[in-house]
């Protein structure tokens, strides 16, 4: 997305001081090969590790203006590590000249080994959740180790995302235009209506199409309070992201400047300038919105946790991320199932199926049962 951005700045010349920074910011490289982070990587695919960090929050005491007097009030806790609120593997693949995003639930079960190969939870039969990995003290480092360890995925770099920038993001390029699905309960789509008051976000629509401002989104991504829970909320954040590319790579040229400084805002990221650029050229050179897959691999509820599906998650993961991918390390440590439930509960998992089909893994009889929605899944 910076490149696409970067790339247009080049056309046009009268757009002030703003096109002056973007050009300081991005220098040279809005002219950099698509290929160069390959190059770098050394590799046909490329594996980006995208991190939506949660906050934690804290009572602490500041200062009352109208009093002037320090009183209790909510802060954001810098003492303690947040956990990863959305945890997604970007794989670029250079030969098929394709994207895919393939968003791991939260709450999918894991045990791993740390950086001094201790097992984690000791207790043999124990599991923590994925997304917890990332408040551990090596959380930043530890999370995409666990991913490569457990998942046998190659993770080749990583960048995080910041809610605040999403938001701005959105309401910089006009708001997005969503089909909001709604709440589901008792079968049926209603009003999604919820307030996070320690978390300080909020979400109140009505279901159907309709814009979104940037606080809007942010509430849509974010709601799992319905029967889908986390599974629905992993694709409606699908979802938000094909409709936001889409909008990014249809820009006009007098929004650049400001929305590369909203997007230098939303990344930390191991990439260097040239290889956030490489990578947006490749992305912008698509050309068509059907390459870039947004996945959500298979699994299983337990209660309220995603045991991953083993034989299909191999399938699936062969195919997307191709040699960047061991199987032999494949829930190596981690709970696994072979049913699968969580398909079902996030429409059959359309995406994953056609990604199979389409490497001739499986044969889809009935294309209508896999794209017809399920009113009324239960919990496992």
């Amino acid at each position: 997305m910076v490149g696409s951005a970067g790339f247009g700045v080049a056309n046009f010349t009268q757009i002030g001081k703003d096109t002056t920074h973007v050009m300081q910011t991005i220098g040279p490289g809005i002219f950099q090969s698509p290929d160069l982070l390959f190059d770098n990587v050394g590799q046909d695919h490329v594996n980006i590790l995208l991190i939506g960090q949660d906050r934690n929050w804290k009572v602490g005491k500041v200062l009352d203006p109208t009093t002037g007097q320090m009183r209790p009030y909510q802060v954001i806790d810098t003492d303690t590590r947040p956990r990863a609120d959305t945890i997604i593997v970007c794989s670029l693949d250079k030969i098929n000249r394709k994207m895919r995003l393939v968003s791991f639930p939260r709450d999918t079960r894991v045990r791993y080994r740390d950086f001094q190969g201790v097992r984690h939870p000791e207790r043999r039969l124990d599991y923590v959740k994925l997304n917890s990995v990332y408040s551990e003290d090596e959380g930043e480092t530890l999370l995409p180790k666990v991913i490569s360890d457990e998942f046998g995925i190659r993770i080749d770099r990583v960048a995080k995302v910041k809610l605040d920038g999403f938001t701005k993001l959105i309401d910089r390029v006009g708001g997005i235009e969503i089909n909001v699905e709604g709440a589901l309960f008792d079968g049926k789509r209603t009003r999604m209506k919820y307030e996070d008051k320690w978390g300080g976000w909020k979400v109140d629509l009505m279901p159907g199409l309709q814009t979104l401002n940037g606080e809007q989104a942010h509430g849509y991504v974010r709601y799992r309070k319905d029967n889908e829970s986390d599974p629905g909320r992993v694709r409606r954040q699908q979802q938000v992201m094909r409709v936001l590319a889409k909008k990014m790579m249809n820009v006009g040229p007098l929004q650049l400047p400001g929305l590369v400084t909203e997007l230098e805002k939303l990344f930390e990221s191991t990439m260097t300038n040239d290889e956030m650029v490489s990578a947006a050229r490749f992305a912008h050179g698509l050309g068509d919105m059907s390459k870039i897959t947004p996945i959500t691999p298979f699994g299983i509820y337990r209660g309220n946790d995603i045991v991953l599906n083993k034989p299909e998650n191999i399938k699936l993961f062969t195919t997307v991320f191709g040699s960047s991918f061991d199987p032999k390390h494949f829930l190596e440590l981690s709970p696994e199932t072979t049913r699968d439930d969580i398909g079902a509960r996030n429409n059959n998992n359309p995406a994953a199926l056609a990604v199979l089909s389409e490497a001739g893994l499986m044969k889809v009889e009935n294309p209508e049962r896999h794209n017809a929605k399920i009113e009324a899944p239960g919990l496992q």
